[in-house]
């Protein structure tokens, strides 16, 4: 039987990987908008290819994140997870082993061409970000009004469509492995 403390355990560690995913989400969403008609190619093909690389990554580990919640198990951050098992060891999740899933071909790809980079720099500038947001809404309480207007218009449609892609996520990861 597991104890309450694993339980804690699992509860806090989902909860700061949804807070990272999260300020991931933000520092993707605001690294659009450096997207100008007067940014030299190069740079937009560089920011394009992190932009794409890092939602994908995001996107991957949300599903694998809300699959482990699902099932109650500890966390798995996607862009350590390789570098924790040795040569010799054999991988003990079916989903996160390249012989055995094109999933986990995905992610090792994704790792290796960048993910523990360009992860962790879109997470700090989303959280940056996220607390520069929090301290101007302190400052002026008259935001906190207007930006719960904003909420009541466009969360539920966007709840609504965040629930409906983890589910066919979810149900994509398990179809692969019935």
């Amino acid at each position: 039987m597991v104890s309450t403390t694993k339980y804690l355990e699992g509860l806090i560690g989902h909860l700061f990987l949804f807070l990272v995913n999260f300020s991931v989400l933000v520092g993707i969403i605001e690294s659009l908008q450096l997207f100008t008609p007067s940014l030299p190619i190069l740079n937009a093909l560089v920011l394009g290819y992190m932009l794409a690389h890092t939602f994908v990554l995001l996107t991957v580990q949300q599903g694998i994140q809300i699959l482990e919640l699902i099932r109650m198990h500890l966390p798995t951050v996607l862009i350590l997870y390789y570098f924790r098992i040795s040569d010799q060891e054999t991988i003990q999740v079916p989903l996160f082993d390249p012989t055995k899933s094109r999933l986990a071909v995905l992610i090792v790809l994704l790792v290796i061409t960048g993910g523990p980079i360009l992860y962790p720099i879109f997470a700090i500038y989303g959280f940056l970000l996220v607390w520069g947001h929090l301290t101007i809404i302190a400052l002026d309480p008259a935001r906190i009004v207007q930006y719960f207007g904003i909420f009541l218009n466009y969360a539920p449609p966007l709840l609504l469509i965040v629930a409906g892609a983890i589910v066919i996520s979810i149900v994509m990861i398990e179809r692969r492995h019935v």
